[in-house]
């Protein structure tokens, strides 16, 4: 999907539907740049890690939607949801897994840990063999 130059560019699920206008990346910076995975911030999203998750980064970016993987070197979908409904955090907020474990019990086991938080998984597609 080609975005206008004069929208902001925003976050698109690839049947091409708008996700969010901010998005906030939460993540192991220093593994995902050494995996060659893009963690430079551009306009409208930016990546960070768990420890920069803070109520003033919240409150300056005020994002639309947050996305961090469901587990990752240090933390996992647990530590972030917590963390969210510990700063206030009133928007959606989605774990991303390829390998996606029990999806209902990971559902309630957040939904319980994190009351209030809107969360939900996004199952990515396995990887394309060459």
């Amino acid at each position: 999907m080609k975005i206008s130059k004069r929208q902001p560019a925003a976050a698109y699920s690839e049947a091409g539907i708008k996700l969010a206008d901010r998005t906030l990346v939460i993540g192991n910076l220093a593994r995902w740049s050494a995996e060659g995975r893009m963690v430079v911030p551009f306009e409208d999203v930016h990546f960070i890690d768990l420890c920069n998750l803070t109520e003033e980064l919240l409150e300056a970016f005020d994002p639309d939607l947050i996305l961090s993987p469901l587990f990752a070197g240090g933390f996992d979908v647990l530590d972030v949801a917590q963390r969210l409904v510990a700063l206030g955090y009133q928007g959606r907020y989605r774990a991303i897994s390829d390998n996606m474990p029990d999806v209902a019990m990971i559902l309630k086991e957040v939904r319980t840990q994190a009351e209030g938080l809107d969360f939900d998984l996004l199952s990515l597609p396995p990887p394309c063999q060459k």
